[in-house]
C-alpha cells in the first residue's frame, strides 16, 4: 500500500475528499512514513520558518515554503509549496510528521488534506505584536526547545516594552495607506499585525476597519480616504510609482510622503517587525519635520 493509501485508510471516504480534492498528488509512493523521535516539520508560511529558528527549532523543519529566506540557513530547505498550495508527494517523501500552519492565510481544506494524511497540523494565529513571543514559545514546546525559546520570547518582549516607552504619543494620528501590490490593489484589514505596528509611529490604518487580514481595494476607496501618507511592501521604482504618479490630488502624493519597504520587515509578524517599525517611524518623523506646506504638515507634538 503506498504512503498516502496507508495515512487515510480508516478515515472514510470524507477525508479521503478533504485531503486530495484541492491537490493533484502522485499516487506512487511506495515508502511507508516512518516513526520519528523527533517531530519533523514542515512550514506553510514564511513568518513561521522565521519563528521556528527563533524558538531554536530550525533544525527540525524539513520543509518550507517559497519565500522562506531568514534567516540565511532556511533558504536551503526543500520547498513544498507556496503559502496557498502545497505538494503532499513531496510533503510524504520528507516524512513530515507535523506541519505548521497561518491561522489567517493557510487554507482550510489543505489543513484537512494534511489532518487527513496523519500529519499534525499546528495553527499559529497571530494578531497582535504580544502574540508573536506567545507563538515562539508555542513552538518551542513543540520542538522540545522550551529554554530557547523562552529566551528568544522574553528577549522581544523587552524590545517591544522598551519601544513603546521610548514613543511619545503624537498630537493626531497619521493616516497610512499600505500596499501589499498594485494588481490586484491589495491592503491590510483589522485582523493584521500591522495595525499595531502603524500605532507605534503614531499612524493608523485607512483600512483598519475591514475585518479580515488581508483584502482587494478599489482605487476609489483609497482616493476617498485620502491618506496622509502611503506604504508600498517592495522596492522603489516599481509600477506602483506610475500608479500613484497619476493623482496628485491624492495628500500622500501632493506632500511627497510614499515610502517603499522590505514587507519581510514591516508585514511579518516576527521580532524583526520591530526593525521594520524603528524605519517607518524614523521616516514619518522626518516628514513631519520636513513639511513646509501647511496641509501636508503631520502633527507630532
Amino acid at each position: 500500500m503506498n504512503a498516502i493509501a496507508t495515512r487515510i485508510a480508516g478515515r472514510g471516504l470524507a477525508a479521503l475528499a478533504a485531503g486530495l480534492v484541492w491537490c493533484s498528488v502522485n499516487v506512487g509512493i511506495a515508502a511507508e512514513i516512518v516513526e520519528q523521535s523527533q517531530p519533523r516539520i514542515v512550514s506553510l508560511a514564511p513568518h513561521l520558518t522565521e519563528l521556528a529558528f527563533d524558538a531554536g527549532m530550525g533544525d527540525l523543519l524539513v520543509g518550507v515554503v517559497e519565500w522562506s529566506d531568514y534567516p540565511a540557513a532556511a533558504a536551503s530547505l526543500p520547498r513544498i509549496g507556496d503559502a496557498f498550495r502545497f505538494d503532499l508527494e513531496r510533503i510524504l517523501r520528507l516524512d513530515a510528521t507535523h506541519a505548521l500552519a497561518w491561522g489567517g492565510g493557510t487554507p482550510r481544506d489543505a489543513i484537512a488534506g494534511l489532518e487527513a494524511l496523519g500529519v499534525t497540523v499546528q495553527v499559529i494565529e497571530i494578531t497582535t505584536l504580544d502574540e508573536i513571543a506567545d507563538a515562539i514559545e508555542r513552538l518551542g514546546s513543540l520542538g522540545g526547545r522550551p529554554d530557547a525559546a523562552t529566551r528568544a520570547a522574553a528577549e522581544f518582549r523587552a524590545r517591544l516594552a522598551q519601544f513603546r516607552a521610548r514613543r511619545e504619543p503624537a498630537r493626531r494620528a497619521t493616516s497610512i495607506f499600505y500596499q501589499v501590490s498594485e494588481r490586484p490593489l491589495f491592503t491590510l484589514g483589522a485582523k493584521h499585525v500591522i495595525n499595531e505596528v502603524l500605532a507605534l509611529c503614531d499612524g493608523v490604518n485607512v483600512f483598519d476597519d475591514l475585518n479580515t487580514e488581508a483584502a482587494s481595494v478599489d482605487l476609489e476607496a483609497v482616493l476617498a480616504r485620502d491618506p496622509m501618507a502611503i506604504v508600498i511592501g517592495g522596492d522603489e521604482g516599481s509600477e506602483s510609482e506610475t500608479l500613484w504618479a497619476s493623482y496628485q490630488d491624492l495628500r500622500a502624493v501632493a506632500c511627497d510622503n510614499i515610502l517603499h519597504v522590505d514587507p519581510a520587515l514591516l508585514v511579518r509578524p516576527t521580532p524583526r517587525v520591530l526593525d521594520g517599525a524603528r524605519k517607518l517611524c524614523a521616516w514619518l518623523d522626518e516628514a513631519a519635520g520636513h513639511a513646509e506646506d501647511s496641509a501636508c504638515r503631520i502633527d507630532r507634538d
